[in-house]
Protein backbone atom coordinates (compact mmCIF):
# COMPACT_ATOMS: atom_id res chain seq x y z
CA UNK A 1 0.00 0.00 0.00
CA UNK A 2 1.25 3.24 -0.81
CA UNK A 3 2.48 6.30 1.61
CA UNK A 4 2.00 9.59 0.55
CA UNK A 5 3.85 12.72 2.40
CA UNK A 6 1.13 15.47 4.13
CA UNK A 7 2.44 18.85 3.10
CA UNK A 8 1.05 19.79 6.55
CA UNK A 9 4.36 17.32 8.00
CA UNK A 10 6.36 20.35 6.18
CA UNK A 11 4.42 23.30 6.88
CA UNK A 12 7.09 25.81 6.17
CA UNK A 13 8.29 24.39 2.84
CA UNK A 14 7.42 24.91 -0.71
CA UNK A 15 5.78 22.98 -2.73
CA UNK A 16 9.27 21.80 -4.92
CA UNK A 17 10.89 21.70 -1.79
CA UNK A 18 8.19 19.10 -0.92
CA UNK A 19 9.02 16.92 -3.95
CA UNK A 20 12.52 16.49 -2.95
CA UNK A 21 11.17 15.94 0.84
CA UNK A 22 9.28 13.14 -0.92
CA UNK A 23 11.48 11.17 -2.80
CA UNK A 24 14.46 11.24 -0.85
CA UNK A 25 12.74 9.89 2.23
CA UNK A 26 11.04 6.98 0.70
CA UNK A 27 7.49 8.36 0.11
CA UNK A 28 5.97 7.50 -3.49
CA UNK A 29 3.67 10.55 -3.21
CA UNK A 30 2.48 14.25 -2.04
CA UNK A 31 -0.23 15.37 -0.86
CA UNK A 32 0.12 19.49 -2.06
CA UNK A 33 -1.09 21.69 1.12
CA UNK A 34 -2.98 24.25 -0.57
CA UNK A 35 -1.53 27.10 0.85
CA UNK A 36 1.66 26.19 -0.87
CA UNK A 37 -0.13 25.87 -4.13
CA UNK A 38 -1.76 28.88 -4.13
CA UNK A 39 1.86 30.76 -3.20
CA UNK A 40 3.36 28.61 -6.21
CA UNK A 41 0.25 29.76 -8.18
CA UNK A 42 0.86 33.56 -7.27
CA UNK A 43 4.44 33.48 -8.14
CA UNK A 44 3.81 32.85 -11.83
CA UNK A 45 4.43 29.50 -12.05
CA UNK A 46 3.36 26.88 -13.95
CA UNK A 47 1.17 23.62 -13.67
CA UNK A 48 3.11 22.25 -16.51
CA UNK A 49 6.56 22.90 -14.49
CA UNK A 50 4.92 21.18 -11.54
CA UNK A 51 3.95 17.84 -13.28
CA UNK A 52 7.65 17.85 -15.02
CA UNK A 53 9.24 18.01 -11.47
CA UNK A 54 6.69 15.31 -9.85
CA UNK A 55 6.96 13.26 -13.18
CA UNK A 56 11.28 13.31 -13.01
CA UNK A 57 11.02 12.65 -8.77
CA UNK A 58 8.61 9.76 -9.52
CA UNK A 59 5.94 11.11 -7.02
CA UNK A 60 2.12 11.22 -7.41
CA UNK A 61 0.16 14.23 -6.65
CA UNK A 62 -2.58 12.62 -4.18
CA UNK A 63 -4.58 14.86 -3.48
CA UNK A 64 -4.58 18.75 -2.75
CA UNK A 65 -5.86 19.86 0.40
CA UNK A 66 -7.99 22.36 1.21
CA UNK A 67 -10.96 23.47 -0.01
CA UNK A 68 -12.57 25.19 2.91
CA UNK A 69 -15.76 27.58 3.55
CA UNK A 70 -17.93 24.65 1.40
CA UNK A 71 -20.87 25.22 4.37
CA UNK A 72 -21.16 28.88 3.10
CA UNK A 73 -24.50 30.21 2.57
CA UNK A 74 -24.09 33.90 1.45
CA UNK A 75 -23.48 34.30 -2.10
CA UNK A 76 -20.42 36.07 -2.18
CA UNK A 77 -18.19 33.55 -0.01
CA UNK A 78 -20.17 30.76 -2.81
CA UNK A 79 -18.98 32.22 -5.45
CA UNK A 80 -15.08 32.83 -4.33
CA UNK A 81 -15.01 28.79 -3.36
CA UNK A 82 -16.55 28.02 -6.96
CA UNK A 83 -14.07 30.10 -8.83
CA UNK A 84 -10.90 28.78 -6.52
CA UNK A 85 -12.36 25.26 -7.27
CA UNK A 86 -12.62 25.92 -11.02
CA UNK A 87 -8.77 27.35 -10.78
CA UNK A 88 -7.59 24.39 -8.75
CA UNK A 89 -9.47 21.62 -10.98
CA UNK A 90 -7.58 22.73 -14.12
CA UNK A 91 -4.29 23.16 -11.97
CA UNK A 92 -4.88 19.77 -10.58
CA UNK A 93 -5.91 18.08 -13.83
CA UNK A 94 -2.51 18.71 -15.54
CA UNK A 95 -0.33 17.46 -12.47
CA UNK A 96 -2.33 14.60 -12.36
CA UNK A 97 -3.46 14.94 -8.88
CA UNK A 98 -7.41 12.73 -8.87
CA UNK A 99 -8.94 14.35 -5.85
CA UNK A 100 -9.13 17.13 -4.19
CA UNK A 101 -10.27 18.03 -0.07
CA UNK A 102 -13.72 19.67 0.73
CA UNK A 103 -13.51 20.85 4.16
CA UNK A 104 -16.99 22.56 5.93
CA UNK A 105 -16.35 24.59 9.26
CA UNK A 106 -18.68 26.51 11.54
CA UNK A 107 -20.57 29.01 9.63
CA UNK A 108 -23.75 27.41 10.16
CA UNK A 109 -22.93 27.02 13.47
CA UNK A 110 -26.75 27.39 15.68
CA UNK A 111 -28.48 25.29 12.90
CA UNK A 112 -29.10 22.38 12.98
CA UNK A 113 -26.74 19.37 11.61
CA UNK A 114 -29.99 18.42 8.64
CA UNK A 115 -29.64 22.26 7.67
CA UNK A 116 -26.13 21.92 7.47
CA UNK A 117 -25.83 19.03 5.68
CA UNK A 118 -28.22 20.30 2.94
CA UNK A 119 -26.97 23.90 2.67
CA UNK A 120 -23.74 21.91 2.16
CA UNK A 121 -24.38 19.56 -0.38
CA UNK A 122 -25.89 22.44 -2.39
CA UNK A 123 -22.61 23.94 -2.26
CA UNK A 124 -20.76 20.40 -2.98
CA UNK A 125 -23.09 19.55 -5.89
CA UNK A 126 -22.20 22.70 -7.75
CA UNK A 127 -18.28 21.66 -6.93
CA UNK A 128 -18.38 18.38 -7.98
CA UNK A 129 -19.91 19.54 -11.39
CA UNK A 130 -17.05 22.18 -11.85
CA UNK A 131 -14.43 18.68 -11.26
CA UNK A 132 -16.62 16.12 -14.10
CA UNK A 133 -15.46 18.90 -16.55
CA UNK A 134 -12.01 18.48 -15.70
CA UNK A 135 -11.85 14.66 -14.33
CA UNK A 136 -11.26 15.27 -10.57
CA UNK A 137 -13.22 13.89 -7.70
CA UNK A 138 -13.53 15.49 -4.19
CA UNK A 139 -13.06 13.93 -0.73
CA UNK A 140 -14.69 15.41 2.47
CA UNK A 141 -13.40 16.27 5.90
CA UNK A 142 -15.40 17.13 8.47
CA UNK A 143 -13.28 18.73 11.41
CA UNK A 144 -14.19 17.20 14.96
CA UNK A 145 -15.44 20.14 16.15
CA UNK A 146 -17.80 21.09 13.02
CA UNK A 147 -21.50 20.26 12.93
CA UNK A 148 -20.72 17.27 10.07
CA UNK A 149 -18.30 15.20 11.86
CA UNK A 150 -19.48 11.92 12.20
CA UNK A 151 -19.32 8.99 9.86
CA UNK A 152 -23.28 8.63 9.83
CA UNK A 153 -23.22 12.78 9.00
CA UNK A 154 -20.70 12.14 6.44
CA UNK A 155 -22.73 9.11 4.37
CA UNK A 156 -25.87 11.42 5.00
CA UNK A 157 -24.28 14.34 3.13
CA UNK A 158 -23.20 11.68 0.95
CA UNK A 159 -26.84 11.01 -0.25
CA UNK A 160 -27.79 14.75 -0.10
CA UNK A 161 -24.72 15.45 -2.65
CA UNK A 162 -25.58 12.58 -4.56
CA UNK A 163 -22.47 12.40 -7.02
CA UNK A 164 -20.13 10.08 -8.55
CA UNK A 165 -17.37 12.04 -8.01
CA UNK A 166 -17.82 12.80 -3.96
CA UNK A 167 -16.24 10.57 -1.03
CA UNK A 168 -14.27 10.65 1.63
CA UNK A 169 -11.21 10.74 3.47
CA UNK A 170 -10.83 8.98 6.62
CA UNK A 171 -8.66 10.95 9.01
CA UNK A 172 -8.26 8.88 12.17
CA UNK A 173 -7.76 11.82 15.23
CA UNK A 174 -11.08 13.76 13.67
CA UNK A 175 -13.48 10.53 13.51
CA UNK A 176 -11.70 10.05 17.25
CA UNK A 177 -11.78 12.78 18.54
CA UNK A 178 -15.30 13.50 18.04
CA UNK A 179 -16.17 10.12 18.96
CA UNK A 180 -17.64 9.93 15.64
CA UNK A 181 -16.94 6.29 14.44
CA UNK A 182 -16.06 3.32 15.68
CA UNK A 183 -13.27 1.21 13.98
CA UNK A 184 -16.08 -1.71 13.75
CA UNK A 185 -18.53 1.20 12.21
CA UNK A 186 -15.39 2.35 9.76
CA UNK A 187 -14.82 -1.45 8.86
CA UNK A 188 -18.34 -1.17 7.13
CA UNK A 189 -17.63 1.69 5.46
CA UNK A 190 -17.96 0.83 1.34
CA UNK A 191 -14.61 0.66 -0.11
CA UNK A 192 -15.58 3.11 -3.25
CA UNK A 193 -16.53 5.92 -0.78
CA UNK A 194 -12.62 5.79 0.60
CA UNK A 195 -10.81 8.19 -1.94
CA UNK A 196 -7.66 8.77 1.06
CA UNK A 197 -6.55 7.90 4.17
CA UNK A 198 -4.62 10.53 6.80
CA UNK A 199 -3.17 8.51 10.19
CA UNK A 200 -3.03 11.06 12.97
CA UNK A 201 -2.76 10.72 16.98
CA UNK A 202 -3.55 12.65 19.64
CA UNK A 203 -5.59 13.40 22.16
CA UNK A 204 -9.49 15.01 22.89
CA UNK A 205 -11.46 16.71 25.59
CA UNK A 206 -13.55 14.81 27.91
CA UNK A 207 -17.15 14.45 26.78
CA UNK A 208 -19.21 17.65 26.88
CA UNK A 209 -15.70 19.85 27.21
CA UNK A 210 -14.97 22.57 25.42
CA UNK A 211 -12.93 22.58 22.47
CA UNK A 212 -8.88 23.52 22.95
CA UNK A 213 -6.65 24.98 20.27
CA UNK A 214 -6.33 22.07 17.53
CA UNK A 215 -2.63 22.25 17.89
CA UNK A 216 -2.87 21.19 21.90
CA UNK A 217 -4.58 18.33 20.80
CA UNK A 218 -3.03 17.24 17.38
CA UNK A 219 0.63 18.13 18.56
CA UNK A 220 2.48 14.33 18.64
CA UNK A 221 3.28 11.84 15.96
CA UNK A 222 2.01 8.52 15.58
CA UNK A 223 2.07 6.14 18.49
CA UNK A 224 2.77 9.17 21.35
CA UNK A 225 -1.26 9.84 21.47
CA UNK A 226 -4.07 8.16 22.90
CA UNK A 227 -5.43 6.66 19.55
CA UNK A 228 -5.69 2.81 19.31
CA UNK A 229 -4.26 3.50 15.68
CA UNK A 230 -3.57 0.23 14.67
CA UNK A 231 -7.41 -1.19 15.50
CA UNK A 232 -8.04 1.86 13.29
CA UNK A 233 -6.04 0.51 10.55
CA UNK A 234 -7.04 -2.66 10.71
CA UNK A 235 -10.63 -1.74 10.12
CA UNK A 236 -9.53 0.62 7.40
CA UNK A 237 -7.93 -2.43 6.03
CA UNK A 238 -10.80 -4.50 6.31
CA UNK A 239 -12.93 -2.48 3.68
CA UNK A 240 -10.50 -3.76 0.99
CA UNK A 241 -8.72 -0.31 1.00
CA UNK A 242 -5.86 -0.22 -1.33
CA UNK A 243 -5.01 3.47 -1.97
CA UNK A 244 -2.80 6.17 -0.55
CA UNK A 245 -2.10 6.55 3.37
CA UNK A 246 -0.47 9.85 4.28
CA UNK A 247 0.14 11.40 8.47
CA UNK A 248 -0.52 14.51 10.06
CA UNK A 249 0.26 16.36 12.83
CA UNK A 250 -0.28 20.22 14.29
CA UNK A 251 3.00 21.30 15.97
CA UNK A 252 5.25 24.37 16.00
CA UNK A 253 7.84 22.60 17.07
CA UNK A 254 7.88 20.12 14.57
CA UNK A 255 7.36 22.49 12.09
CA UNK A 256 10.88 23.73 13.42
CA UNK A 257 12.81 20.74 13.32
CA UNK A 258 14.20 18.91 10.68
CA UNK A 259 11.74 18.04 8.25
CA UNK A 260 13.64 15.02 6.40
CA UNK A 261 13.84 13.56 10.07
CA UNK A 262 10.32 14.20 11.04
CA UNK A 263 8.93 13.17 7.54
CA UNK A 264 10.54 9.77 7.60
CA UNK A 265 9.70 8.84 11.33
CA UNK A 266 6.32 9.49 10.08
CA UNK A 267 6.73 6.88 7.12
CA UNK A 268 8.28 4.36 9.22
CA UNK A 269 5.30 4.43 11.80
CA UNK A 270 2.98 4.71 8.97
CA UNK A 271 4.48 1.21 7.24
CA UNK A 272 4.50 0.01 11.00
CA UNK A 273 0.74 0.00 11.07
CA UNK A 274 -0.22 -0.83 7.27
CA UNK A 275 2.38 -3.42 6.69
CA UNK A 276 4.15 -4.89 9.46
CA UNK A 277 7.65 -3.94 10.98
CA UNK A 278 9.39 -6.34 8.69
CA UNK A 279 8.44 -4.09 5.66
CA UNK A 280 9.78 -0.82 6.66
CA UNK A 281 12.32 0.36 4.12
CA UNK A 282 13.49 4.65 5.18
CA UNK A 283 16.67 5.63 3.03
CA UNK A 284 18.98 7.28 5.08
CA UNK A 285 19.03 10.75 4.51
CA UNK A 286 22.82 10.82 2.98
CA UNK A 287 20.96 8.38 0.43
CA UNK A 288 22.31 9.86 -2.83
CA UNK A 289 19.28 11.22 -4.95
CA UNK A 290 18.72 12.76 -8.35
CA UNK A 291 18.94 16.12 -8.01
CA UNK A 292 14.98 17.69 -9.09
CA UNK A 293 15.16 20.49 -11.36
Amino acid sequence: MPFALHGMCSLHNNIVSDIRLAKETGYEGLEIHTEKLWRYINAGLTAEHLKHLLDKAHIKPTAIDIVGSVEASDRTTQQKVFQEVETLCQFASTIGAPTIQLNAFEALNGLSVEDNIQITARNIREIADIGQQYGIRFQYEGAAWTPIAKLDDYLRLHDAVSRDNFGFVLDTWHFWACRGATPDEMAQLPVELIYNVHLSDGLRPEEGSPWVDERELRGCLLGEGNIPLQEWVDAIKSTGYQGFYSGEFLNDQLWESDHYEVASKMLASMQTLVLGAAEMTIPSKTTAMPTVH
